[in-house]
């Protein structure tokens, strides 16, 4: 598309206005000479109403100059999604305050609000989409992560070990101090092994070590820290896992509810400490054009619920809080939960930016770590059907106190097992309450990723939210049929077949599990393919999404999941002004290029707030 100036554009409206009180004025000239000898008076009259005329024109011009709104801005020449009912593409789009006023062709939105607009930014026709919004992610751990040793590139042991030491070395850790990490995988390591506590060991036997695994649920540790904690052969964690080897012994291996043991002895963060870790995790989240999270905080470093709500409430109140978070609210303990909703705190909405949304539970564990639970044995290990970190008990009780208290959940749950547990529990609930159809509340369960046909179906007639993330297929492809085998394969990782199914879907990446990056996501959904393009032709391709329907997942489906598609998700009058200007037409990209996408800018609320590239203004 060529560039079009504003100021020509904006000319180009000017002069028709110019035309009209020309073509008046010639009229009223040859008026003037025909009656030149009849009527002195009222050639005088007329000539004084040209001038005034003249002059009311050019005094309300630059009375409409001096009346620019604060706040508002125009963006024209590009291509902009709204991705309403129709998938319209608009040029322009006028934004007042924190609400989109009007979208259209340039000239008409120039025309209408040329006067008005403080802003005027030529997009150079790229592409306009709503801001990504994910569904799922872990806001306050991805900020901690972004300090504690990346270990997602480690590809054997000796290397994990290296990096651990350099990084006591560079930090300069104090006894006391705990060295954290995380993001190994021994699928990717040359040794096809867990690490151990002697591995750990290896970097320190004097700082405590905790180092978790890529899908966050376990965590390995070295002596040190199992001193502290004071883990002996007869230590046991419901809902979790002390691993011993065949002599009994701790091999510092902590799965699911016992890794709540390292968080327990941890120092609590302060409102403080949270404040930096958030701000620190939207900052890098606004640059992949994510305006919106679905985050779940409320368990970070043992700090407790109320700690991390003041930490948001004090950002809010600041104005220091850009991304809107609805929060996932965590909770292991029913008393605690019970103490939470005596407070209130399941009613907390702050100026749109934080509210508190469904009630988060943790079912099971992971697929890598064989710690989902499975009706049937794994296929790469008979011993093993997974955990249950909930009983089927304890989901009812939790399930149905937040449906009385008009509080919808969101399950973890990733082995076929614990998903038709889940759903159990909601399908008991709502009949138990006395919850009709028509008035059900958004649940869903969060990564539903060994499933079945039935249940799928289930999901369809409850009407739930699959929180999908297709990101994870670039690496469980790899492992997945040797977890479960080609027939519990067929029907998982299912995320076409849910949408032809009419299931609710909305994406998101499980952050700091997965990158936040959303054209990552996006072109793992759109291809199933891997970062070094593995598969060739993908993994079940048959389950792509069409980059429609990803970008759909990630805006008003996420949107829908909350309850907030009436605010925010397209870009239509009266919405939230949250969008994203990218540097690629996506809908026009070969798939296997979209990883690549990068932001341009990201405003929320109508206000810039990621630093415009390669666009003037």
């Amino acid at each position: 598309m060529a560039r079009i100036r504003y100021k020509e554009l904006e000319m180009a409206v000017k002069i028709k206005r110019i035309g009209t009180v020309v073509f008046a004025s010639s009229f009223a000239v040859s008026f003037i000479f025909q009656n030149l000898r009849d009527n002195a008076l009222i050639i005088m009259i007329m000539i004084g109403s040209l001038l005034a005329t003249a002059a009311g024109y050019h005094m309300s011009y630059k009375e409409n100059e001096k009346q620019k709104i604060k706040n508002s801005m125009i963006l024209y020449n590009g291509k902009i999604h709204s991705l309403d009912k129709n998938s319209t593409v608009k040029s322009a789009v006028f934004i007042e305050n924190n609400i989109i006023k009007d979208l259209g062709k340039d000239e008409s939105i120039v025309k209408k609000y040329g006067m008005r607009a403080e802003k005027k930014i030529d997009l150079e026709g790229k592409t306009v989409l709503p801001g990504f919004n994910d569904s799922h992610l872990h806001l306050c751990g991805y900020g901690e992560s972004l300090m504690n040793i990346d270990l997602t590139k480690v590809r054997s042991l000796d290397q994990l070990i290296h990096l651990g030491k350099e990084s006591l070395v560079i930090n300069e850790y104090q006894v006391g101090e705990w060295l954290l990490g995380r993001g190994w995988n021994q699928e990717l390591f040359i040794d096809k092994r867990m690490p151990t506590r002697e591995d750990l060991d290896a970097i320190s036997t004097q700082i405590p070590i905790a180092l978790t695994r890529v899908c966050n649920h376990m965590t390995v540790i070295n002596s040190k820290a199992a001193e502290i904690i004071g883990i002996d052969n007869q230590t046991y964690v419901k809902g979790g896992e002390v691993e011993r080897n065949e002599n009994g012994s701790f091999t510092g291996m902590l799965k699911e509810n016992a890794m709540l043991l390292v968080r327990n002895k941890m120092k609590a963060s302060s409102i403080e400490d949270v404040m930096k870790t958030i701000e620190r995790a939207q900052d890098k989240l606004i640059s992949y054009g994510i305006t919106s999270v679905h985050s779940d905080d409320l368990q970070y470093i043992g700090s407790g619920w109320e700690i991390v709500i003041k930490a948001y409430a004090t950002l809010c109140k600041d104005k220091k809080l850009k991304i809107r978070v609805n929060e996932q609210c965590l909770f292991h303990d029913i008393d605690e939960f019970k103490g939470f909703l005596s407070k209130g705190g399941h009613c907390i909405e702050l100026e749109k930016r934080f509210r508190t949304g469904p009630l988060k539970l943790l079912g099971d564990g992971s697929l890598g770590g064989r710690t989902a639970l499975l009706y049937d044995s794994y296929d790469d290990d008979a011993s093993k059907k997974g955990i249950s970190a909930l009983s089927q008990e304890q989901l009812d009780d939790f399930i149905s106190l937040a449906h009385q208290n008009k509080m919808p959940v969101a399950v973890h749950a990733i082995g076929d097992r614990m998903i038709d547990m889940a759903v159990d529990s909601i399908d008991k609930s709502r009949k138990f309450n006395k919850i009709k159809k028509s008035i059900y509340m958004r649940d869903g369960i969060v990564h539903c990723q060994i499933s079945t046909e039935a249940t799928l179906d289930r999901f369809k007639a409850l009407e739930l939210i699959a929180y999908i993330q297709p990101v994870f297929t670039t690496s469980d492809w790899k492992i997945a049929v040797d977890r479960v085998g080609i027939e519990r394969v067929a029907t998982s990782y299912n995320w076409k077949t849910m949408i032809n199914k009419g299931i609710h879907i909305a994406m998101g990446t499980d952050a700091p599990v997965e990158s936040p990056n959303p054209f990552e996501n996006i072109y793992a959904a759109v291809t199933r393919k891997d970062f070094d393009g593995q598969p060739p032709g993908g993994w079940m391709p048959e389950q792509r999404l069409t980059i429609e329907e990803a970008i759909r997942a990630y805006t008003d489906y996420s949107a829908f999941a909350s309850g907030e598609e009436k605010d925010k998700g397209t870009l239509e009058k009266g919405k939230l002004a949250d969008l994203i200007v990218i540097n690629e037409d996506i809908f026009n990209l070969d798939r296997d290029k979209i990883r690549d996408v990068s932001v341009c800018m990201t405003i929320i609320d109508g206000e810039i707030v990621y630093p415009i590239k390669q666009i003037n203004n």
